[in-house]
């Protein structure tokens, strides 16, 4: 069978960086095609070429054939080209049906919305691919695994036969992502083409019809499933072995770091978040928290962090109250903090990295002068951060906004694991990072750990919580859980757990 879409030779520059270099790529019609490879390995670029986002500077793009130019995203989606981005691009305070016609509405006359149409051109697909999405909900209310098929609805209907899904899995329980591969399967019988876009090389194997791995912006691997494994494809992204497993040490837990006690956290609309919350992490321990977005989780990290009041209920580090302090003064007690939003909450894309390094850091260890910042000691921690971490970046001095997605990660993440803090409170730490360097940061856990840091891990990464943790706890409408010690339940039991079913 001939490739239904082809890329011939494709190159993109950003100044001396060479972020694609001749590329080949070719994707079979009604297939699962996963590209997978290390952070910076360029992606992230292929596919916003591929979108539009981006005009290639050499080399050709072939859909059936036909060669095809995109000046922007709104003429690779008219060719009939959909991505289903990892932040999900939805209005909240919009219906699921006013997202998903947002742009492409159907009319009754030329200049006369249809909604009625629309309705029905939405139906017919949910219909044709077994969706069942709540149309008149507000987008913003609806579980993480409802809106990936929100999305995907999205892009069926703006007429995507080809469809780019960029780390899918990262926010589902393992029963949401079989779902999601069902949805997938069920797309390809119909005569879709998928492009996988994933850090997660079981999933690879187990979903993907082809494989191609990128390396330093070039092909250097086409394989499938029956030729290889997860080893293999392990190597050939990072170049050496790397071990699947986070490595265990035995450790003794000293006395109680952290400890929360009753603790009540509201939303914006007044409505408990999080409902009389009440556990602890010891000194050297690493406590686990699974949850699905939305439970509750995010609410009780900004109350712990103090970027949220609670309501009720006390929170006490080595001993002290803490629930009345600022962040900056938690972080002078010795608490370090990795949000989930990188972007958002975690740097300042538009500064550059030696500044972003410096975030929380000028807080509790650079104030010999409260006037002037030491910028010799934050070049210096910088190139810490940088060397240490693998941050891949010509210079200290470079916006963050030039870095792919996992550099930013690795910053923020050599940015608070290099500080003496005796709390650290982290989400999703290796979100959108390759395999080798989610090993690597698993490690570093485990080293602070064994320092006798305590650490509290929230992470959407069910397998992450169950690798990395000593205990694990799990959210699930504001309420905590417990899901046993390292080893004690499978992935299924902690999924139903997340879902609100029972241990049993």
């Amino acid at each position: 069978m001939n490739a239904y879409l082809e890329l011939r030779q494709i190159s993109k520059f950003f100044g001396s960086f060479v972020a694609n270099d001749k590329i080949d790529l070719a994707v079979k019609k009604g297939t699962i095609h996963a590209i997978i490879g290390e952070n910076g390995a360029g992606k992230s670029t292929l596919m916003n070429v591929l979108s539009g986002i981006y005009r290639p500077d050499e080399g050709d793009i072939f859909i059936n054939g036909k060669a095809a130019h995109f000046q922007n995203p709104t003429a690779a989606s008219r060719a009939g080209i959909g991505m289903v981005h990892q932040e999900f691009m939805l209005f909240p305070e919009l219906s699921v049906l006013e997202n998903i016609i947002m742009g492409y509405e159907q009319t009754r006359v030329p200049g006369i919305i249809s909604k009625q149409k629309s309705r029905a051109a939405v139906d017919k697909i949910c219909k044709q691919y077994n969706f069942n999405v709540p149309l008149d909900a507000k987008a913003g209310v609806l579980p993480v695994a409802m809106l990936q098929q929100v999305e995907i609805v999205k892009v069926l209907y703006h007429g995507a036969d080809i469809i780019i899904f960029d780390e899918p899995t990262s926010v589902l329980t393992p029963q949401g992502i079989e779902g999601l591969f069902r949805a997938f399967r069920a797309l390809t019988e119909k005569g879709k083409t998928i492009i996988f876009i994933t850090h997660k090389l079981q999933e690879v194997l187990a979903v993907a019809d082809a494989i191609t791995v990128l390396k330093d912006g070039k092909v250097t691997f086409n394989t499938t499933p029956a030729e290889t494994d997860e080893k293999e494809l392990a190597r050939m992204m990072v170049g050496r072995d790397v071990l699947l497993n986070a490595v265990k040490t035995e450790r003794k837990p000293g006395e109680t770091a952290l400890s929360v006690e009753n603790l009540t956290v509201l939303g914006e609309n007044g409505e408990a978040k999080v409902k009389s919350a009440r556990f602890s992490v010891r000194a050297g321990e690493i406590v686990g928290i699974a949850g699905i977005a939305g439970s509750g989780e995010s609410e009780l990290i900004a109350a712990l962090f103090g970027l949220a009041p609670a309501a009720s209920g006390s929170i006490t580090l080595n001993g002290k109250h803490i629930e009345k302090l600022s962040p900056r003064e938690r972080r002078c007690e010795g608490i370090g903090y990795i949000p989930q939003d990188r972007n958002a909450e975690g740097s300042n894309r538009t500064s550059p990295i030696w500044e972003n390094c410096m975030m929380g850091y000028h807080v509790a260890h650079s104030s010999k002068n409260k006037i002037f910042i030491d910028r010799k000691d934050i070049y210096g921690f910088t190139n810490s951060v940088v060397s240490e971490y693998n941050v891949k970046t010509g210079s200290i001095f470079s916006n963050v906004s030039d870095l792919s997605g996992g550099n930013v990660q690795k910053m923020i993440v050599g940015r608070e694991f290099m500080q003496d803090n005796k709390l650290l409170i982290i989400e999703d730490p290796t979100r959108g990072i390759d395999i080798g360097a989610i090993e690597f940061i698993w490690n570093k856990i485990e080293e602070l750990a064994a320092s006798g840091v305590a650490i509290l891990m929230v992470s959407h990464e069910l397998n992450e919580v169950m690798e990395v943790s000593d205990r694990i706890l799990v959210m699930n409408s504001g309420k905590l859980y417990d899901a046993g010690k390292y080893g004690e339940l499978t992935e299924e039991q902690i999924g139903v757990l997340m879902m609100g079913g029972q241990k049993e």
